[in-house]
């Protein structure tokens, strides 16, 4: 009795027919004709009755084809699962029980297989990722609270867990924006001409990051020096920029910087 081959085709698991006939000690004429009923119609295969039902063909059996060694095209069917439960249902006796068990075992030895495949393919991804964010969070110099939302969005995308990450609890003091900080302190110059004279402290930079039209696109980064007087949250609106939010606390030390420094 043969080995059962069972291959992927079209994203389903699939055995030949002709290897079908070969374990169950039939011609591979007298499968077609299970499969496909008599030429005179008098007998309705299995295909021609799912058919009539309103059943996915497709989903039990594939008409496909090889060519013999005259170098001749031949017919033959490729088996799904469902399909080779359906044969099996036919056969009776000793050679009928193996066949259902041998094609039980390769299927699921080949559905751990494609399972193990996929699960490692998804971990090697998902260190990626991580790695990606690794880098991004140092490039952006981004604050905590935004590090640990780019990891959970991560691990939610390969589906692993995210009970093991910590829980980060901002201080009581809230990091606002410039223009915020600068209509609270009664601050007349504008917040374009602020971040001018903050990236001349070199508080701040200006960063790039590929545009989806082309080209680039410009956003602002608080400098590790920067980062004493606030720190750089993801841009709500794109999560490849940072926004630098300021302390508060900090603003009259900073406010003093670029109002009188220099």
């Amino acid at each position: 009795m043969n080995q059962l081959k069972v291959v992927t085709f079209n994203g389903q698991l699939v055995t030949d027919s002709r290897d079908v006939a070969e374990m169950v000690g039939k011609q591979h004429w007298e499968i077609l004709r299970m499969l496909e009923g008599t030429k005179d119609g008098k007998t309705k295969g299995f295909v021609q009755t799912l058919y009539d039902n309103n059943f996915v063909v497709v989903d039990f059996f594939i008409k496909h084809s090889y060519t013999d060694d005259k170098g001749e095209v031949r017919p033959c069917y490729l088996l799904t699962r469902k399909g080779c439960d359906m044969v099996a249902n036919k056969m009776t006796g000793e050679k009928g029980v193996l066949f259902t068990a041998t094609y039980v075992t390769r299927f699921g030895e080949m559905e751990q297989v494609l399972n193990h495949s996929t699960s490692n393919n998804n971990a090697v991804e998902f260190e990626k990722q991580l790695i990606g964010v690794k880098y991004a969070t140092e490039i952006l110099r981004v604050d905590e609270p935004s590090k640990l939302r780019m990891l959970e969005e991560a691990h939610k995308k390969h589906g692993v867990p995210t009970n093991h990450l910590p829980t980060y609890i901002e201080g009581e003091e809230l990091k606002v924006s410039l223009t915020q900080l600068l209509k609270e302190h009664d601050v007349k110059m504008g917040a374009a001409k602020v971040n001018t004279r903050l990236i001349e402290l070199g508080l701040l930079e200006i960063k790039e990051r590929p545009s989806s039209k082309g080209g680039t696109k410009e956003f602002k980064s608080l400098t590790e020096e920067g980062r004493k007087y606030g720190d750089n949250a993801i841009n709500p609106h794109n999560p490849k920029e940072t926004q630098p939010l300021y302390y508060p606390s900090m603003f009259n030390e900073l406010l003093e910087l670029f109002m009188f420094a220099g």
